[in-house]
């Protein structure tokens, strides 16, 4: 095909040139033509010549160049390579994977040939270690424990501040000691006994209080403890005859291997296996026994405000009632005040569920003026006075009270 379209045009451009040989103003036009197709020719022939002694033809070359290759010819040079890098030199999924078997075929000779090698057992995978209290433990079946909270037509309590002052008041009658009336001592982090156990619902600073505490120099747990989930602690523990906190009451450093007892306790409880102290039977009793002079701190809120926020988090509502028999259906035995309350509230439960929030507080604080050998401390987190309350109880400064969410 070249020689025809060389010819072709080698006529046409006599032809033209023949038509111009009069024009004396083409003159140097024509010499340029015919020294430009000079070298043109020179040029094809000189390549055809090449490629008859050349080992690989231009047409093997252009289709090595679009993958079409044979992959018996291309390996050996591959072989040469380490096929981590050979994406650099060849993006073809095909040669990547002809590179790999040829490394491949070379290792195997090779150790094959090594027998005085000594062969290296494979590293063992560390195996993440599985906490002590977890939920893995139980099934959906396990059966929930009994709750109890007090019985009224309505709830309307004094405010925390009222109550801190009669129970202050009771506490002196008693002759108790009043911690937060005390300087706080050289080596002291905060003016209360400690543990410090925080009672509060969900979405009622549990966290806020963590990170207070933690800001104060303690050693603050939130939901779970090295060993793992405070709640099932507690309740295998309840369960036992146990101290609530036994086998969860310390961390561990893990570089120093230093162990510190645990001084806070926050979100202390959970849906699955459902317990928290506050609400099953015998869990604040437990607490009395076991740590007579301990702290347990409440901090409240808005019980409108606090549903809207639980309603808005996750599916917690509905396992307090499937799974917990907060609706007062539980164990096939129903409360008849709570469940009764339940099945009266509408749709939503806005009702039943605000109800539920102050019999809890309610509970609490009886429990407090029950046994005054503990020490009680309850703030309200919407008070804009909060963060120096919390400083004039503890000790621990106010601008450690944080807004974490």
């Amino acid at each position: 095909p070249i020689g025809s379209f060389t010819n072709k045009f080698s006529a046409d451009l006599v032809v033209t040139t023949m038509r111009r040989e009069n024009s004396s103003s083409h003159g140097d036009m024509k010499g340029k033509i015919v020294i430009s197709f000079i070298s043109f020719i020179i040029g094809l022939q000189a390549r055809n010549v090449l490629d008859l002694f050349s080992t690989t033809s231009s047409y093997e070359i252009s289709s090595q160049s679009s993958g079409n290759y044979n992959n018996d010819a291309f390996a050996p040079q591959v072989s040469q390579l380490d096929w981590r890098n050979a994406n650099a030199a060849r993006k073809s999924t095909t040669s990547r994977y002809a590179e790999r078997n040829e490394l491949d075929a070379a290792n195997h000779a090779s150790s094959d040939t090594a027998t005085d090698a000594p062969t290296m057992a494979p590293k063992p995978k560390r195996q993440k270690e599985i906490p002590r209290f977890n939920r893995g433990n139980y099934t959906e079946t396990s059966e929930p424990l009994l709750w109890s909270l007090p019985t009224r037509g309505h709830f309307d309590l004094p405010s925390a501040d009222e109550f801190m002052k009669s129970y202050i008041a009771e506490k002196t009658r008693l002759g108790k000691d009043i911690p937060w009336e005390m300087p706080l001592g050289d080596e002291q982090a905060v003016k209360l006994p400690l543990p410090i156990i925080g009672l509060n619902f969900p979405k009622s600073a549990t966290l806020t209080l963590k990170e207070f505490f933690s800001c104060g120099g303690l050693t603050a747990i939130h939901t779970s403890a090295q060993q793992g989930r405070i709640a099932i602690c507690m309740r295998e523990n309840l369960l036992a005859g146990n101290a609530p906190l036994n086998g969860c009451n310390h961390t561990q450093d893990e570089k120093t291997g230093e162990v510190k007892p645990n001084d806070f306790f926050s979100d202390i409880g959970t849906q699955f296996p459902c317990f928290y102290s506050s609400l099953h039977e015998g869990g604040l009793e437990a607490i009395a026994e076991h740590y007579p002079h301990a702290t347990i701190m409440l901090v409240t809120r808005n019980a409108k405000s606090w549903h809207r926020s639980m309603s808005g988090w996750g599916s917690i509502l509905k396992h307090w009632q499937t799974r917990c028999g907060f609706d007062g259906n539980l164990n096939h035995t129903k409360s008849d005040y709570w469940h009764q309350r339940w099945i009266n509230s509408p749709r939503k439960k806005e009702d039943y569920w605000i109800d539920f929030y102050n019999a809890h507080t309610q509970k609490i604080r009886d429990f407090a003026m029950k046994n005054p050998s503990l020490t009680y401390v309850e703030v309200e987190l919407e008070d804009e006075n909060m963060a120096n309350k919390m400083e004039y109880y503890t000790g621990v400064p106010s601008m450690c009270v944080m807004d974490c969410h």
